[in-house]
C-alpha cells in the first residue's frame, strides 16, 4: 500500500465483499483459527456464528478498527435492536446516550476518535464511510437522472431474477445510465471521491481505463444470477439504508446472538500481513488487499501467507481491477469452488472471487 494513502478515517463502515460465499468457501468450525482483514468489520463477526476457535482481525487503518470496535461492543452490551439503533440501520434520536454507556470499553484511542468526531455517532456510524457515502451519492443524485427513484428502488425489491433481467434492460439500462454509470465508477472518479488514486496505482492503464464499463459488465451480470430482494449491496444503494429483507449477515436475527456469544473469541491486530509473527491459521479472509500492491511486495506477501498458512489452509480473497493469483507450488486454485461461488456473488464490483488451498509445507 502507497505510504501516501491516508488513513486518518474510515473508509469503509460497511463490508462490501458478500458475506455468504466467503464464509461457504472458508468452511469454518469450532476446531480452526482464522486471520481476517477487518474493513469495517462486518465478514470477520459473521465468521463467529460458525463458532470458530478464534479469529485475528488485522488492518493497517487504525480507524477501521475504531469501527470494528464499536460494533463489538455495540452487539456484547445490546439487543439487536438497540444495535440496529445506534450503529444506524434504524432511526435513533439517542444514539450519543448509547455510544456512551459502551464507550469505556472501547480502547482509549477509539474513545478518543469517537469523541472528537462525534458526527459518527450521530449519523450512524454505517453510513460514515467513504465509499459508503459514494454508494449513497449514486443511488441519491445519479439514479434519478438517469431514471425515476421509485423504478430503481422497485427493482432492489425483485426476486425473480428474469424479471430483473428484463427490468433492468428496459427501465434502468439506458443509454444515460452506460454513459454516467462509465463515469461515476471509472477509475478517476471513484479513485477521487469513493476510494483512492494510490488504490489504481498498479492497475494495468487499459483496465484503469475500462473500470466503468467492467463493474457495469459485472451489475448486469449479478441482476441475472443473484436475488434483489435480499441483496443487502444493492439496497443500501437504492434506499440509502438496508431494509428488514436484506440486512447484513452479522445483523441478521439467526446470526446475531451466535456472533454475541462468541466475541471473546476475536482479537484486533493493528498491521499488515508482513507485520503477523508467531501465529498461524486455518482460514484466511484477505479482502482485496493484493490489489493495492506492486508485484514485487505481492510475493513479498504470499511469503508470508506460506508462512502463516497451516497446512489444508484455506485462502479467500478478491480481484476488483487488478489481477493477482497466487503463483506457488504450495498452494492449489479452486476454480470450480471459486467460479461456483462467484456465480452467487451479490457484490457486483469485483472481477472475481478466489479460493486457494495450502496443499503442502515443503
Amino acid at each position: 500500500m502507497s505510504k501516501q494513502t491516508d488513513f486518518s478515517f474510515i473508509r469503509y463502515s460497511n463490508c462490501w465483499e458478500d458475506t455468504n460465499i466467503l464464509l461457504d468457501a472458508l468452511e469454518i468450525n469450532e476446531h480452526k483459527i482464522g486471520l481476517s482483514i477487518a474493513s469495517a468489520g462486518d465478514n470477520t463477526l459473521a465468521m463467529l456464528a460458525h463458532n470458530p476457535e478464534k479469529v485475528y482481525a488485522f488492518d493497517l487503518n487504525k480507524t477501521q478498527l475504531y469501527c470494528l470496535e464499536l460494533k463489538i461492543a455495540s452487539i456484547r452490551n445490546y439487543n439487536r435492536a438497540k444495535t440496529l439503533k445506534l450503529l444506524g440501520v434504524i432511526d435513533c434520536k439517542n444514539r450519543q446516550e448509547l455510544y456512551r454507556n459502551i464507550s469505556n470499553q472501547l480502547t482509549s484511542e477509539a474513545r478518543a476518535y469517537f469523541d472528537i468526531n462525534p458526527d459518527i455517532i450521530n449519523n450512524g456510524i454505517i453510513h460514515i464511510g467513504k465509499f459508503d457515502r459514494f454508494l449513497r451519492m449514486f443511488g441519491k443524485s445519479i439514479v434519478p437522472i438517469i431514471c425515476k427513484k421509485a423504478d430503481f428502488q422497485k427493482f432492489a425489491r425483485l426476486n425473480d431474477t428474469k424479471e430483473q433481467e428484463r427490468f433492468y434492460d428496459e427501465k434502468i439500462r439506458t443509454r444515460r445510465y452506460r454513459a454516467l454509470f462509465k463515469i461515476y465508477f471509472g477509475a478517476k472518479v471513484m479513485g477521487k471521491f469513493g476510494r483512492d488514486k494510490n488504490f489504481y496505482k498498479y492497475v494495468d492503464k487499459n483496465d484503469k481505463k475500462e473500470s466503468g464499463n467492467d463493474i457495469e459488465a459485472r451489475v448486469r451480470y449479478g441482476v441475472t444470477h443473484s436475488v434483489n430482494r435480499t441483496n443487502p449491496y444493492l439496497n443500501y444503494i437504492a434506499f440509502g439504508n438496508y431494509t428488514d429483507e436484506s440486512l447484513p449477515y452479522y445483523l441478521k436475527r439467526e446470526n446475531y446472538y451466535k456472533i454475541k456469544a462468541n466475541l471473546n473469541k476475536i482479537e484486533l491486530i493493528y498491521g499488515d500481513l508482513l507485520a503477523i509473527n508467531n501465529l498461524s491459521f486455518d482460514f484466511f479472509n484477505l479482502s482485496d488487499i493484493f490489489e493495492y500492491m506492486s508485484e514485487k511486495d505481492f510475493r513479498r506477501n504470499i511469503h508470508q501467507l506460506n508462512k502463516l498458512a497451516n497446512k489444508g489452509a484455506i485462502i479467500a480473497y478478491w480481484n476488483q481491477q487488478n489481477k493477482r493469483y497466487i503463483k506457488n507450488h504450495r498452494f492449489i486454485f479452486d476454480q470450480e469452488k471459486s467460479q461456483k461461488l462467484f456465480s452467487e456473488n451479490q457484490s457486483w464490483f469485483y472481477r472475481d472471487f478466489c479460493v486457494f488451498k495450502k496443499i503442502s509445507n515443503r
